[in-house]
């Protein structure tokens, strides 16, 4: 008899697991798949486009119903589950009876940060994480409300880019000196703010939000120099934290994340946790490839096979506010490292390769990623790079790889 796997939350997490169940557990598990969201699982990176016209609702749903049937997967979203009971083995639901579970997994995502500063409880404050959010956006836009964005992290732009190109007038504010401060060195960072300026969208940098003004609604948002944007609505998109509610809850060991070991365990030993709600080895990623990545550990562990998730090298691979926008690895660059740089402003492209020991150990792409993925491949394999140095940065193509001659070096 097939043992109950539980899944809280139907996001991207959720949907790779069952698919990696699928191939290496196939009639282990009776998989129930419990989501808030009213909707199946679906690409969240592709919000901005929904926002900015570019790409249906519709089209942005990972599986069709009919996947998730097929695969045995009972599906029910639209549901909140409020309580774990560890020593029972159960999940109560809100408005329903409870559920049994043998191994549970947590895969809650995260929720947006709403800065603390008055006025951020007035009306037309908003965020950006789901698609009832887009929804709300898109009337914002079609009313041509003047928005003010606050973060100029990749939330941050994204939300800003929709907005401005579904119509709406847009300041994106931003605390730090220069844009995806996380992804981007200095160099970068700027030609993207050219390259999103042109694009209509105004940007402010060190720019400290100090309150919201407003009657009752938004009216206008003060920084902390003086100055006073007029606004029709504020939309804060700067940061997520992980919903760790639940596990906290129940007992469970959380940090800012909810503690994993190596094969994404908890401290409860049926309970795993994946995704953006999870912390590995005092890290919360944030992002869909660590996501991926765990899935396929969790996976495997579930089906008796060995495997272990040692940590993920940290990539942003995306359309960042229409630009091609790639970074990965140390793109920094520390002591002992050497950086080789490709700018062309007129054409809108930058290229930073980090270099040290011989090996390529981080990268920065602006406008032209064609070679991202080679990159990342090289700084993972952490394989020599000095027989292609000279002409790796114009690409794969242009390069002369020869891995015997690499190792040799």
């Amino acid at each position: 008899m097939s043992e109950p796997l539980v899944i809280v939350g139907n996001g991207m997490a959720a949907a790779r697991l069952v698919d990696e169940l699928a191939k290496t557990a196939l009639g282990r598990y009776a998989v129930a798949v419990i989501g808030e969201e009213p909707r199946l699982a679906y690409n969240r990176v592709l919000l901005s486009s929904v926002l900015a016209g570019e790409t249906g609702s519709h089209e942005i749903e990972l599986r069709p119903a009919d996947w998730w049937r097929h695969r045995g997967v009972t599906v029910r979203y639209g549901y909140r589950v409020t309580e774990i009971d560890t020593g029972r083995r159960e999940l109560k639901i809100a408005g329903e009876e409870s559920m049994e579970y043998s191994k549970l997994v947590l895969a809650t995502g995260s929720t947006p940060l709403r800065l603390n500063v008055p006025g951020a409880d007035l009306s037309g404050v908003h965020t950006f994480r789901d698609t009832r959010d887009v929804d709300l956006l898109l009337t914002l836009a079609a009313a041509k409300k003047r928005v003010v964005v606050v973060g100029g992290g990749l939330l941050g732009l994204e939300a800003a880019y929709g907005l401005a190109k579904a119509g709406a007038p847009v300041t994106l504010l931003h605390l730090m000196d220069r844009l995806m401060e996380r992804q981007l060195d200095a160099p970068a960072a700027d030609l993207l703010k050219t390259l999103v300026e042109r694009k209509g969208i105004r940007i402010l940098l060190n720019a400290s939000t100090k309150c919201i003004h407003g009657d009752g609604h938004v009216e206008a948002v003060e920084l902390a120099d003086g100055s006073r944007i007029e606004a029709d609505a504020v939309i804060f998109a700067a940061g997520i934290k992980p919903n760790v509610a639940l596990a906290k809850e129940a007992g469970i060991a959380v940090n800012r994340g909810v503690v994993v070991n190596d094969v994404m365990q908890t401290s409860s030993s049926d309970i795993f946790a994946l995704g953006e709600c999870a912390e590995h080895r005092g890290t919360c990623y944030g992002l869909v490839e660590p996501a991926y990545e765990q899935a396929r550990v969790l996976a495997r562990h579930l089906a008796g096979r060995p495997a272990a998730y040692q940590g993920s090298v940290v990539s942003t691979n995306l359309k960042v506010s229409g630009v091609s926008v790639f970074s990965a690895g140390d793109f920094m660059g520390g002591e002992g490292s050497e950086s080789l740089v490709l700018t062309d402003r007129r054409r809108g492209t930058y290229k930073k390769l980090v270099i040290a020991d011989g090996r390529l150990t981080g990268a920065v792409l602006i406008g032209d990623t064609v070679d991202a993925l080679w990159y990342l491949e090289l700084i993972r394999t952490r394989d020599k790079v000095a027989a292609i140095r000279t002409d790796m940065m114009f690409g794969r193509a242009l390069a002369r790889p020869s891995k015997a001659a690499d190792k040799a070096a």
